[in-house]
């Protein structure tokens, strides 16, 4: 698994430098807009909405969390848990995408607050990010991967 994510972004990236046909860079954009904002808002369904019903992500030193049911029981979860998100600030490192696949590299930095019942924190945390689009059969833009490392 440790090679599966390298090798997706050689042969993405590789794809992606010869040839750029029909990659609209304002397609990609407009859904990482999406995805701050529906953070920021506290929105799920923005979020959620964002990703193909087989997206995986993969958070910090944790297994892959497979299957869009499953990353909503991860970031959203019924647990009566509250995350409230404070500031999310994402620069762009790199986009490249085809016809039918792009991916973005992220620096991003999150300020959020968590509480469950009598347990609150605070945190502030940078992080970079490869988030993998693919275009669907009815020609949107969806999340397929994403996978995110803790700066120290």
């Amino acid at each position: 698994m440790k090679l599966l994510l390298p090798l997706l972004i050689l042969t993405l990236a590789t794809a992606c430098s010869s040839d750029k046909s029909g990659f609209v860079e304002s397609n990609i954009n407009e859904i990482r807009k999406s995805y701050v904002s529906g953070w920021l808002a506290g929105d799920s369904e923005t979020v959620l909405g964002l990703f193909a019903k087989d997206a995986t992500i993969i958070p910090d030193g944790m297994a892959p969390i497979n299957g869009l049911e499953a990353i909503e029981d991860y970031w959203f979860p019924n647990d009566s848990s509250k995350t409230v998100i404070h500031s999310y600030e994402v620069e762009l490192i790199d986009l490249r995408g085809t016809d039918s696949m792009a991916y973005s590299l992220e620096k991003g930095v999150l300020n959020f607050t968590y509480a469950k019942g009598d347990f609150s924190m605070s945190r502030e945390s940078t992080s970079h990010a490869t988030t993998v689009y693919r275009k669907d059969q009815s020609g949107s833009w969806k999340i397929i991967s994403r996978t995110w490392t803790q700066l120290k």
